[in-house]
């Protein structure tokens, strides 16, 4: 898993990585504590999160062809310094207005979309193909590990001396990995100086005229909007099915992360036995299986389980779905396209989230959570029966 950082380049944007997801799931938990604090309204925190989400899928795909056009290590650096400017205005006189909270977490969402595609197009240029798997297998482990290290570290900081701190740590944390970003080499746009908005439809025409990524990101954009509803259920599923309560909630979630860390023990070997492709639909279709048991065995011992399992063939499958992805998008339209799957995934994200809000009243937590997970597992069956994902052509790489 590691083969990855004997790369320099790959090695600074590594640590970067580290450092401002360091900081940022801190801030998440802060501005969270303080949009609720200050008006004792759910309404607030929603509305929060919503701005994060708007600015992701709507301005990810229009600021794609910037990617593409200019140097992507200035585009991280400028994204990383703007981020550290946009949180230092929290504490200093944004703290107790939720109007200028909303506009700085739909700024935030922006530059770190901006970031999220510069960052994952340039990969394919710091390793060769086949540390590509390793590469992302870390970028991965590195959110995962953010998760379960600094998000309960939050929590106990922002009890213990209030929110501000917690802005003032994320600040610094996107101004450290600003400099290291600065120590990559230059990774120049690939693409013209075409029409912009023309650039940006060449960016999403791929998304269903490549037979690749077509099949790829459709099949875990539909996979996204089914699974997803754990994320708005699993509160209920704890609280009401298992009768485990908020702090079962965080143990299992805990679990979750924990097994995604360890699926990337687990990846590699097997992509190197079978091939990307045959890892990402088997493993998807496992994940449905399993997740459907949850609402079929409602047991908080087989919870905690099912929840190491779903996060380890999380891992199965992301990590060389994100590789076809980089490999199967041409070089000069990789930033757009993306762009383009981070908007798609954070769409059908939302659409689960509402699935779960429609169906939970009517059906109950258990059965949305089996229907959900058997839904999973035969979109991932159907694409077996077709055929499976197409293999990409891989283009050769630039020194």
């Amino acid at each position: 898993m590691w083969n990855a950082l004997q790369y320099p380049a790959f090695r600074w944007l590594f640590l970067s990585t580290l450092f401002s997801l360091a900081g940022s799931k801190i801030h998440r938990i802060a501005l969270l504590f303080v949009a609720y604090q200050e008006t004792q309204n759910a309404v607030w925190v929603s509305l929060i999160l919503g701005a994060q989400f708007l600015a992701s899928a709507v301005l990810g795909p229009l600021m794609g062809p910037l990617v593409d056009r200019y140097d992507r290590r200035s585009l991280m650096v400028i994204s990383n310094l703007a981020r550290a400017a946009l949180v230092a205005c929290i504490p200093l006189f944004a703290i107790n207005s939720m109007p200028a909270l909303m506009v700085i977490s739909f700024l935030l969402a922006a530059f770190e979309a901006i970031y999220y595609s510069a960052s994952n197009s340039a990969i394919p240029e710091m390793v060769p193909e086949p540390a590509l798997d390793s590469a992302n297998g870390l970028m991965m482990f590195v959110q995962r590990f953010s998760e379960i290290a600094f998000v309960a570290l939050a929590g106990v900081l922002v009890a213990g001396v209030g929110p501000a701190p917690a802005f003032w740590i994320n600040t610094a944390s996107h101004l450290l990995a600003a400099g290291l970003l600065a120590l990559l080499p230059s990774l120049a746009g690939k693409a013209g100086r075409s029409n912009y908005f023309q650039a940006v439809a060449e960016g999403l025409r791929p998304l269903w005229q490549n037979p690749v990524l077509s099949r790829t990101i459709g099949t875990l954009a539909l996979a996204a909007a089914f699974g997803s509803v754990e994320g708005a259920l699993g509160i209920v599923y704890a609280v009401e099915a298992l009768k485990i309560g908020v702090q079962g909630f965080g143990v299992l979630e805990a679990l979750m992360a924990a097994g995604a860390v360890l699926g990337l023990w687990v990846t590699m070997p097997l992509i190197k036995r079978w091939t990307r492709e045959v890892v990402f639909v088997r493993s998807l279709a496992l994940w449905g299986l399993v997740f459907a048991s949850l609402g079929l065995f409602p047991n908080p011992i087989w919870a905690g389980v099912v929840m190491v399992l779903m996060g380890l063939l999380n891992t199965m499958f992301i990590v060389p779905a994100r590789s076809i992805i980089q490999l199967s998008a041409p070089a000069e339209l990789r930033g757009r396209i993306m762009a383009a799957f981070g908007a798609t995934m954070q769409s059908a994200v939302l659409m689960g989230t509402l699935l779960a809000g429609l169906l939970e009243p009517r059906l109950g937590v258990l059965a949305v959570l089996c229907l959900s997970g058997f839904t999973v597992f035969v979109v991932a069956f159907t694409v077996m029966l077709r055929g499976g994902i197409p293999q990409p052509k891989i283009e050769p790489q630039s020194s």
